[in-house]
C-alpha cells in the first residue's frame, strides 16, 4: 500500500467513527459536515505522513520507512487517475451509468458527497482533477473517483444536482448569505475581477471586509461580516461550487428520474 492508501483508509475510518482519531486529533463535532471540516483542518496542520504514522502506532503496525519517503502531495491524485486507467473487475457498488444507485449506508448520500469534497479539498491538483471529470462529464471516472474518497457510488447527475440545491435545505441566513455572494461573484466575473474572486472564495479575511464596504450587494447589510461568510459561505463548500460553475461546469435545474 502507498502511503495516500493508507491514509484514505485511516480518515475514512475517524470520519465516520469506525476508528478512534490517533493522538493528537481531537473532534468535539458531532454534525457530520462540521465534523469532517474539524478533521482536515487538524491533519492539514499535522500533515499526512504523520497522521499515518500514528494511526499505524495506534493499531500497532509499523509502516516501512520506505513508504514515507516515497510520499509526495500529488500522489492521491496519481492513484486516482492510474485506477481510472486500469482494468479492473467491476465492484458491487459500482453501478450502470443506466441506473443511478441508491446509497442506503446510514450516513447517506449528503455526507458521502461532502466526504468527496472534503478529499479533493486537500490537495489543489486533486480538485482541479474533480472539476476536469465534471466539465468533461467523464461518468466512469466520477464513479472510480467517489468509489476511492468517499467509498461510495453516485453519479455525477446526483452529486451535481445535490451542490446545485445544497442552500435550499440549509437554514435562511445561509440561503440569503450564498444568494447574495454568487451574485457578488457573477458581478465580479463579468467584469473580469479574477484575482478578487480568487482572493474572495480562498476566505482571505482583510479582502472580504474591504470588498463588503464597497459592495451594493453589501454594503448596507450590517450582518455581512467575515464571521457571517465564513459560517454560511466557506464552511459550505460554495466556493468549490463557484469554482465548478466558473469553469463552466453546468449544474442540473432539477433531478433526474
Amino acid at each position: 500500500m502507498t502511503l495516500i492508501e493508507y491514509y484514505l483508509k485511516d480518515m475514512q475510518g475517524v470520519a465516520d467513527g469506525s476508528r478512534v482519531p490517533p493522538e493528537g486529533i481531537q473532534l468535539t463535532q458531532e454534525d457530520p459536515l462540521r465534523r469532517a471540516a474539524e478533521l482536515q483542518e487538524q491533519i492539514q496542520a499535522m500533515g499526512v505522513p504523520e497522521f499515518v504514522r500514528r494511526c499505524a502506532e495506534q493499531d500497532g503496525e509499523e509502516i516501512p520507512e520506505a513508504v514515507y519517503a516515497a510520499y509526495k502531495p500529488e500522489d492521491l491524485l496519481t492513484v486516482l487517475q492510474s485506477m481510472t486507467a486500469q482494468e479492473e473487475k467491476p465492484a458491487p457498488e459500482a453501478p450502470d451509468p443506466a441506473e443511478p444507485p441508491k446509497i442506503d449506508e446510514p450516513d447517506g448520500p449528503r455526507s458521502a458527497y461532502e466526504v468527496l469534497l472534503d478529499c479533493c479539498c486537500l490537495d489543489e491538483n486533486l480538485l482541479y482533477y474533480l472539476i476536469d471529470v465534471l466539465k468533461r462529464g467523464a461518468e466512469e471516472e466520477f464513479q472510480k473517483l467517489a468509489l476511492v474518497t468517499a467509498r461510495k457510488a453516485f453519479t455525477q447527475a446526483d452529486f451535481l444536482y445535490w451542490f446545485a440545491t445544497k442552500q435550499d435545505r440549509a437554514p435562511q441566513e445561509e440561503l440569503i448569505c450564498v444568494t447574495l455572494m454568487d451574485a457578488c461573484f457573477d458581478r465580479l466575473a463579468a467584469e473580469g475581477q479574477k484575482e478578487l474572486i480568487a482572493a474572495l472564495l480562498c476566505g482571505d479575511q482583510t479582502t472580504f471586509e474591504l470588498f463588503r464596504c464597497d459592495a451594493p450587494e453589501l454594503m448596507h447589510l450590517p450582518d455581512a461580516t467575515f464571521a457571517w461568510y465564513e459560517m454560511n459561505y466557506l464552511q459550505g463548500y460554495y466556493p468549490i461550487r463557484y469554482m465548478l460553475k466558473f469553469n463552466g461546469v453546468a449544474f442540473p435545474k432539477e433531478k433526474e428520474t
